[in-house]
C-alpha cells in the first residue's frame, strides 16, 4: 500500500523532501579561531610570568590576564556557535537560510521566484574549494535575497539549485502555501 493510497489528501510525489542541509566551512571563520586562540596564548603566558617571575603580580595583571584568557575563549566559543547553527537547507520546493541560537530566523525562496545564481569569493577561498552562492529574486536587484556564505564547492550547490529552477512543475506543488 503506497502513502498515496492510504487516504491522504496530500500525495507522497507532491510533498516536499529535503535534499541537503550545508554549514559554513570553518574556514570562513578562521580569523576569529586564530585571534581567539592568540589572545587567550598571551593571557596565559603573561599569567605565568607574573606567577612565577613576580612581574607586576598585583589584581590589575591578575585581572587582565584572566580577562584575555576568558576573552579568548569566548571569541573562539562564538565562532563556533555561529558556525554551528547557520544553516543552507535546499528542499525540492525552496532553499532557506536559517540563523540564530535563541531565536531562529528563516529566509526562504521558492525556485520559482529565483532569477539568478551566482557564486562569489576570493580567489584565496576559491583555491581551496569554498565560496559564496549568491540568490537574486530579480536580474535588476544589487543585493542577492539569499547568500549561502563560505560553503564547500559552491560551483556545486548552484548546480543543484539551478537544476531544481529548470525543471519546475507546472502547476508547483507549493501553490497552496503563503508567501509572506
Amino acid at each position: 500500500m503506497t502513502e498515496s493510497s492510504s487516504g491522504d489528501s496530500f500525495p507522497a510525489e507532491k510533498r516536499e523532501r529535503l535534499v541537503s542541509i550545508l554549514y559554513p566551512k570553518r574556514a570562513s571563520f578562521i580569523f576569529f579561531y586564530v585571534f581567539g586562540t592568540m589572545v587567550f596564548i598571551i593571557g596565559t603566558g603573561f599569567m605565568i610570568v607574573t606567577s612565577y617571575f613576580g612581574l607586576g603580580g598585583d589584581l590589575v595583571s591578575w585581572s587582565l590576564s584572566a580577562g584575555a584568557m576568558v576573552f579568548g575563549i569566548l571569541l573562539v566559543v562564538w565562532a563556533e556557535s555561529r558556525r554551528w547553527f547557520t544553516l543552507y537547507i535546499i528542499t525540492t520546493w525552496n532553499v532557506r537560510v536559517r540563523r540564530g541560537v535563541l531565536s531562529r530566523k528563516t529566509v526562504r525562496v521558492f525556485y520559482d521566484e529565483i532569477a539568478l545564481l551566482h557564486c562569489s569569493g576570493p580567489p584565496a577561498e576559491r583555491k581551496i574549494g569554498m565560496g559564496d552562492v549568491e540568490i537574486f529574486i530579480s536580474e535588476d536587484d544589487d543585493a542577492p535575497a539569499l547568500v549561502f556564505d563560505g560553503v564547500h564547492n559552491p560551483d556545486g550547490v548552484r548546480e543543484i539549485l539551478r537544476r531544481f529552477v529548470e525543471t519546475i512543475p507546472d502547476p508547483v506543488p507549493w501553490a497552496h502555501l503563503d508567501r509572506t
